[in-house]
């Protein structure tokens, strides 16, 4: 009896182990992290624009369904940054927007660019010292999985 209740308690364990979980992956130059998605989620992707080199930051909300723009917020007006302001913040030109984009997202940085990324205020990507594609994606992952390459 003993054993069957050991085998059951493993087995158990394993199958909530690859049991896929909603989560937000990160993958940049062939490294992916994964933050687990309880429910809707801001991520702030904040970098130095390449050419202004000024501070922008897009704000996205995160959700089962997917990814949604909901505001852009940047510093002048040069090459490659909007033009339709629709207020001022301090600092920051805001666009505010409510744009689906799927269920991920890329970016491709430099180093001059800086990227960090936050979920929910949290620090979850900082750019390393090279150039890459950085990746955003809405998905289930293996409970395991997450686990391991928790960002």
């Amino acid at each position: 009896m003993k054993k069957f209740f050991l085998f059951l308690l493993l087995l158990l364990l394993v199958a909530s182990m690859i049991f896929p979980v909603k989560t937000v992956g990160i993958k940049f130059d062939g490294k992916e992290c994964y933050y687990p998605l309880s429910s809707t989620q801001t991520l702030d992707v904040d970098y130095t624009h390449s050419v202004s080199l000024t501070k922008v930051v897009d704000v996205y909300r995160i959700t089962d369904q997917g990814i949604y723009a909901i505001q852009e917020k940047w510093q002048e007006f040069l090459a490659g940054q909007p033009t339709d302001v629709q207020y001022r913040s301090g600092d920051f030109y805001v666009k505010d927007m409510n744009m689906y984009l799927g269920r991920s997202w890329e970016y491709w940085f430099i180093p001059l660019n800086k990227a960090t990324l936050k979920i929910n205020g949290r620090t979850v990507f900082i750019q390393p010292p090279e150039e890459g594609i950085l990746r955003i994606n809405v998905g289930r992952t293996p409970l395991i999985l997450m686990l391991i390459r928790r960002c």
